[in-house]
């Protein structure tokens, strides 16, 4: 296989960079924001989105899951494969940098506030541009992720998630 040329990025290099990965977070935050208006996300939760939004089989359970049905509903359909449950654990300390990272570019962009205190982050008011139909859904399950976990205690989404904090 030839080695990619150096203008070249890889589609995995796309999606996963913190540029894009801090707007998945900021949609994320707007979602929890919208269930719970006085409450801002833990920062911890924020390392379980890019995990469930940034891969493909999980992000299409969120999509075909109805917002009403909430977290435990996606999460015995994830069960059913127990595999899949098992994999978000995994996948989440793979992703911890790039997580730290879209932080770190939504807090300089001014998408994201962190209140370093209460370890709480804000999604702030901000009107992006109308984002790409190819990412639209990665956007709808990020912000769809927060208005469920909005509806529990941090406590039980890692539980439900089967994540270890």
């Amino acid at each position: 296989m030839p080695a990619m040329a150096k203008d070249e990025t890889s589609p995995v290099a796309i999606v996963q960079n913190s540029a894009f990965c801090a707007v998945l977070l900021w949609s994320f935050g707007r979602g929890y924001q919208v269930e719970k208006v006085d409450q801002w996300p833990s920062l911890v939760e924020f390392f379980l989105v890019l995990p469930l939004v940034l891969h493909k089989k999980t992000m299409e359970e969120i999509k075909a899951t109805q917002l009403p049905s909430g977290l435990s509903k996606f999460a015995f359909k994830l069960a059913a494969q127990r595999e899949q449950l098992l994999a978000v654990h995994y996948r989440a300390l793979e992703m911890r940098e790039l997580t730290l990272e879209s932080l770190a570019s939504g807090i300089a962009t001014k998408l994201l506030s962190l209140d370093y205190p209460s370890a709480r982050v804000r999604a702030n008011d901000v009107n992006l541009p109308t984002p790409p139909e190819r990412l639209k859904f990665h956007l709808s399950s990020a912000q769809k992720l927060g208005r469920w976990f909005a509806r529990l205690p941090s406590a039980q989404v890692f539980a439900l998630l089967q994540v270890s904090p």
